[in-house]
């Protein structure tokens, strides 16, 4: 196993968050952003420029995958056809797994993530199976819109005879959608548009009185105060950000996913800098000790490295559960 925290030679991730769009247009009740939008240190609405993603990939050969989506709506990015394109000529897979809402597509772009196949995978955040349902959530969308672009994604799809990319239904359990006849007719509608669906708990906490109903029918259990639906004994999400570090969509090194205020970590611009010089940083390599339990954080800590006030490092430290060496696959 190979120890980037120990060892001269520098650990190349083959996978990374690049944020394609900010932006959104929807207004969904619990959305963070939306709730911070008067904070003036707030992530600004922007898109990923399609020479800067190109320049991002020849610059650094070892990244092969792609995460596009975080704070926005990826199809709201003007130039993310010659991102398809160029990610394609390079041969690198793009995932759009942390979801969008898909109210707004062009019929080019839909052409384009089935014919030049770098397209791998999208996740649909659909928290309902009725127009009067998903509006309640989803402030501003159209949920007959949304079925209507999956529809043509499948056209396309079997036109062009691709599998990918393959398509998830997201379906966050809330008190707006938590009727078991609401998620049967869910099921049945991904079943239609050869989909698979995953249901999850709502984050912000709200457990359904017809909870044996809902795991009868999704597995999902409330009978532990895990808000994820995994519930085995894994490091907290900071796995995924030591592997997988988050980029803006202008190169501002924000290291982790749930990172939405703009001052960047450690003033680091991984399109200015590159990636590995980024990821050589002592302070980089000092946080990535700290979210492995390796070290303990001094008061000093606390004014340099604003992950130690994140809920996620607190449960880490009261449940002893960092992340370990054996959970990091490269």
């Amino acid at each position: 196993m190979f120890d980037f925290l120990n060892v001269r030679k520098l650990y190349k991730p083959s996978f990374v968050k690049l944020e394609a769009c900010s932006a959104c247009n929807l207004r969904c009740k619990e959305c963070y952003m939306r709730k911070n939008e008067k904070n003036p240190n707030i992530i600004k609405p922007g898109y990923l420029k399609a020479k800067d993603f190109e320049s991002f990939l020849i610059k650094n050969p070892f990244v092969k995958q792609i995460e596009l989506s975080d704070n926005g709506e990826i199809f709201l990015n003007p130039e993310l056809g010659a991102i398809i394109r160029c990610a394609t000529f390079h041969n690198v897979s793009l995932t759009c797994d942390n979801g969008c809402n898909f109210n707004r597509v062009s019929d080019d772009i839909l052409r384009d993530m089935v014919i030049f196949g770098s397209f791998k995978f999208i996740r649909f955040s659909i928290d309902g199976a009725s127009p009067e349902t998903y509006s309640k959530y989803r402030v501003g969308g159209d949920f007959n819109k949304v079925i209507e672009n999956i529809k043509k994604l499948n056209a396309y799809k079997k036109e062009y005879n691709s599998e990918a990319p393959l398509m998830v239904w997201q379906y966050i359990i809330m008190e707006s959608n938590c009727d078991i006849e609401e998620i049967r007719k869910a099921k049945r509608l991904a079943f239609e548009l050869n989909m698979q669906i995953l249901f999850k708990k709502d984050y912000c906490g709200f457990i359904p009185e017809n909870k044996k109903e809902i795991f009868d029918e999704t597995g999902i259990s409330y009978d532990n105060d895990n808000l994820f639906n995994d519930v085995e004994e894994k490091p907290y999400c900071c796995i995924g950000n030591i592997m997988c570090p988050q980029i803006n969509y202008d190169g501002k090194f924000l290291f982790c996913c749930f990172k939405f205020l703009y001052e960047p970590l450690f003033d680091l611009n991984v399109f200015e800098l590159g990636l590995e010089k980024v990821l050589r940083d002592k302070r980089v390599k000092t946080l990535r000790k700290l979210l492995m339990g390796k070290i303990k954080p001094t008061k000093e800590m606390y004014k340099q490295y604003p992950c130690l006030y994140c809920d996620e490092y607190k449960k880490m430290i009261k449940h002893n559960r960092f992340v370990k060496e054996s959970d990091l696959k490269y």
